[in-house]
């Protein structure tokens, strides 16, 4: 039976799109997000934007599969196709928007003479390979590369995507064959700039800039080149960052609001990603026994210090953050646990418990990296939360507790959001706070509703982003407020050793130790 579980890591391997391209064809799960990348609005580039792990790069690598089946130009550029060694850190905005512009078209040359025969012919190729033996960024050379860029443009053709993709139904190969028709002119050209955000180290000022910069290159490109057809992604944290502190470019993210395509982020979206790959998985094993059961044992478990059980799929859909990689990578650490303990053929409940606090501290770690430019007390953030009070039991709190939490750390040490330091005498920024947990999905609200199963239903960012506010306080004082479930396993870990460590040993305890220790 340990079969199995070797068969299951090949369908969970590291949980990112660039490890997991053999896969992509056979188990991605389609979003409505596919279909507006497929379709930006001419001399607009879209921005898909997203927290890490929530699909941007997998979105991106199949659109390129399924253009390039119906024989449509579409190339992919990361940062290291991008250089950004002829950049200052004292550019102005407009240097910057200008030498991305060159770079821009001198990598999209590099990579359109890297692709297969058929994308360029003729004084096109003749062109673009001159491009990169060259390195040659003159204006006039650049414009000649910027008016071949319509030659190589081409109309879709017919093509019967659900047999080369049987992942994709005959309703949504239809809807994506319409939405890659959906254009002013028949003929296109598609370019996806991934991870745009790593252009620029965030870490220094004005590096924000940079990205702003490839942005508008991006988009004056696209204006005049109506043929071209434009995705950039970029992470949330990102996003938010260039929309609260590019002040100068405000008009720009005014203008930017309307293009922002938002990665699905739901526990269903996710759940959904899960049994794709169980279902493959399973009948690789050769077997009809459900999905969970080839590999799991039994139907429900326990997590870590909790004396209820709950079932395998509520356990890991829980703990995903809503993010389709953290379900992945959880999944793949207790296969291998399993494995490698070589107790069980399958994942049970002591592998649950083993693996929990470690692959839950390895959340709260990412998490604060992810928002360490934003919110620097991040972890120690984080930490507080192992000593809150939770009146409601769990680590559920009323919401005069969660605000009085909040007031009380930012006496005890120095928090900034955005750059700006939190004072506890302010209301204004304990809700501050408070907003950025929430947005973050780190805390989100619990309200009473009959209608529901389980008599509640939870409120998160994705469904009421403008919920923690001071106006809308006697809302949030109807709703009790949760640690996302993905933290809940490290903060426990930190409540026992904080309950091992609390005071100095007696001399009774001392001597109590000293006589086992005899005895033993």
């Amino acid at each position: 039976m340990s079969h199995n579980l070797e068969v299951l890591e090949n369908w969970f391997p590291a949980g990112t799109a660039e490890g997991e391209r053999a896969l992509l064809e056979r188990v991605f799960v389609y979003v409505d997000e596919l279909k507006r990348v497929l379709s930006p609005r001419a001399g607009n580039p879209y921005l898909l934007v997203g927290r890490k792990g929530t699909g941007k790069s997998a979105i991106v690598e199949f659109a390129v599969k399924l253009l390039q089946l119906q024989q449509v130009p579409a190339i992919i550029l990361r940062p290291k196709d991008i250089p950004t060694s002829d950049l200052s850190d004292g550019d102005a905005m407009g240097d910057l928007k200008r030498k991305f512009y060159n770079i821009l078209l001198s990598s999209v040359a590099s990579k359109l003479s890297e692709s297969p025969k058929g994308i360029l012919v003729g004084d096109n190729a003749i062109l673009y390979n001159e491009a990169v033996n060259s390195g040659n960024r003159s204006p006039d050379f650049i414009g000649r590369i910027a008016r071949s860029l319509p030659g190589i443009a081409k109309p879709a053709i017919k093509a019967d995507l659900t047999a080369v993709y049987p992942v994709l139904t005959s309703v949504v190969a239809a809807d994506i064959q319409r939405a890659i028709a959906n254009r002013l002119t028949d003929k296109r050209f598609h370019i996806f700039i991934d991870d745009t955000d790593q252009v620029a180290n965030p870490e220094k000022p004005g590096h924000l800039n940079r990205v702003w910069g490839l942005i508008l290159a991006v988009r004056d490109l696209a204006s005049e080149v109506p043929e071209i057809c434009a995705v950039i992604t970029l992470r949330e944290e990102i996003w938010q960052r260039l929309r609260h502190e590019g002040a100068a470019q405000r008009d720009q993210t005014d203008h930017f609001t309307n293009l922002v395509v938002r990665t699905s982020s739901s526990d269903e979206h996710v759940q959904r990603i899960i049994e794709t790959r169980l279902r493959g998985a399973a009948a690789q094993c050769h077997s009809n026994d459900g999905l969970y059961s080839p590999f799991f044992e039994g139907q429900v478990a326990r997590a870590p210090q909790s004396p209820d059980p709950r079932s395998w799929p509520d356990l890991i859909l829980v703990r995903s953050r809503q993010r389709p990689r953290d379900a992945i990578q959880l999944i793949a650490k207790l296969a291998e646990h399993a494995l490698a303990e070589k107790r069980s053929p399958k994942i049970d409940e002591q592998t649950f418990q083993s693996v929990m606090p470690a692959f839950s501290e390895e959340r709260a770690i990412l998490f604060a990296q992810e928002v360490s430019e934003e919110f620097p007390a991040a972890m120690e953030v984080l930490r507080s939360f192992a000593t809150a009070n939770y009146r409601e039991g769990g680590f559920r709190l009323a919401a005069e507790d969660a605000k009085s939490h909040l007031r009380s750390i930012t006496s005890s040490f120095r928090i900034e959001v955005y750059g700006r330091a939190m004072r506890p005498d302010r209301e204004n920024d304990v809700f501050e706070i408070w907003r950025f947990l929430y947005n973050a999905n780190f805390l989100n609200g619990r309200i009473s509703d009959d209608r529901e199963k389980d008599g509640y239903r939870h409120i998160n960012a994705s469904n009421d982003p403008m919920l923690v506010t001071k106006a809308r306080w006697n809302e949030i004082q109807g709703m009790l407020w949760e640690v996302n479930p993905a933290f809940r396993d490290f903060l426990v870990s930190r409540q026992a050793d904080q309950k091992a460590k609390t005071g100095l040993p007696t001399r009774k305890s001392r001597l109590q130790r000293r006589a086992s220790s005899r005895r033993d």
